[in-house]
C-alpha cells in the first residue's frame, strides 16, 4: 500500500506522520542543525521523564474517551535513537536525507501508520506535552485514534532537553505491550522497587550463563528500561534509580 507523508514544522516543535490517506497534504519543514555536547544528566532521569510524558499523554486521551497508548520496547528503542539524532540534526529527516520514521522499519516493526513529534527546549514533561497540545499538528498525533502504541525518547544536551514521540499503528498484536506505569515493574506488585531490580539481575545472570530466560515475554518487555533491546545490569540499576526517585516524592 502506498504511504504518504505530512510534515508540520517549527523551530522548537515538529510533527510528521505516515498513513494511507486519499491525498497528500502540503508540507512545511524548518530544519536546524545544532552542534551540541552531552550534559551530565542521569539516563534514569531521562527515562523517568519519557515515561511521564506518556502518562500525561494518556491523561489527555482518557479525558476524551480515547484508548490509552501502550509501550513496546522496539518503539522505545526507535524514540531513543531518534532523540539522539535530533541533537545533531533537528529535523524529521536524518543526516542522510531519509525520513526519521524509517527507524521503525529498521528495528523490524510492521506498521499500517506511523507518526513522529519532536521538540526542543522544554525542560519538563509537563511543559513539552503542553507545547504539543497547543499545536494542531502535534495534538492530532497525540489524540489520534489510528495509533495504539507509543515510544518516547528524552535527552539533555548542552543544557537543553530534546524530546521525540514515535506513534505506531500495526496489524500485529503486541500482547506484551504495557502502560507506562508498568515500566520496570516486573513482579506485578503494583510498584517499581528493589525486588524488580533483583529479578532483572537474575534474568541477566540466567541468560548470560546460557540457561535461558526466566521471565515471560511480557516481563522482559517491562524490564527493558533504557531502550537498547537488552535486559541487563544497566536496566536493574535504572530500576533502582526509578525506585529511589519515586520514594523521594
Amino acid at each position: 500500500m502506498k504511504k504518504f507523508a505530512v510534515l508540520l514544522g517549527s523551530l522548537v516543535l515538529a510533527a510528521a506522520f505516515f498513513t494511507a490517506p486519499a491525498a497528500i497534504a502540503a508540507s512545511v519543514d524548518n530544519t536546524v542543525k545544532i552542534a551540541t555536547k552531552q550534559q551530565a544528566v542521569p539516563e534514569s532521569q531521562n527515562i523517568i521523564y519519557a515515561d511521564r510524558v506518556i502518562q500525561l499523554v494518556n491523561k489527555e486521551r482518557r479525558n476524551r474517551g480515547l484508548q490509552e497508548y501502550k509501550m513496546i520496547p522496539k518503539l522505545t528503542k526507535c524514540a531513543v535513537i531518534r532523540v539522539k539524532e535530533t541533537t545533531v540534526y533537528w529535523s524529521h529527516q536524518r543526516t542522510n536525507g531519509t525520513s526519521g520514521m524509517d527507524v521503525i522499519d529498521e528495528v523490524g516493526l510492521s506498521w499500517t501508520g506511523k507518526a513522529e513529534n519532536i521538540a526542543v527546549g522544554q525542560n519538563t514533561p509537563e511543559s513539552v506535552v503542553n507545547s504539543w497540545m497547543n499545536s494542531a499538528g502535534h495534538r492530532s498525533n497525540i489524540l489520534s485514534s489510528d495509533y495504539k502504541y507509543i515510544g518516547v525518547g528524552c535527552v539533555c544536551y548542552n543544557g537543553q532537553y530534546y524530546w521525540v514521540q514515535e506513534f505506531l499503528a500495526s496489524r500485529e498484536n503486541f500482547d506484551y505491550a504495557f502502560l507506562p506505569e508498568k515500566h520496570g515493574e516486573i513482579n506485578d506488585s503494583g510498584v517499581v522497587d528493589a525486588v524488580d531490580a533483583s529479578i532483572v539481575l537474575a534474568e541477566y545472570a540466567s541468560v548470560s550463563a546460557g540457561k535461558g530466560s526466566i521471565l515471560s515475554r511480557s516481563q522482559r518487555a517491562r524490564a527493558e528500561i533504557n531502550g537498547d533491546d537488552i535486559v541487563d545490569a544497566a536496566d536493574a540499576s535504572m530500576i533502582l534509580n526509578i525506585y529511589s526517585f519515586n520514594s523521594s516524592r
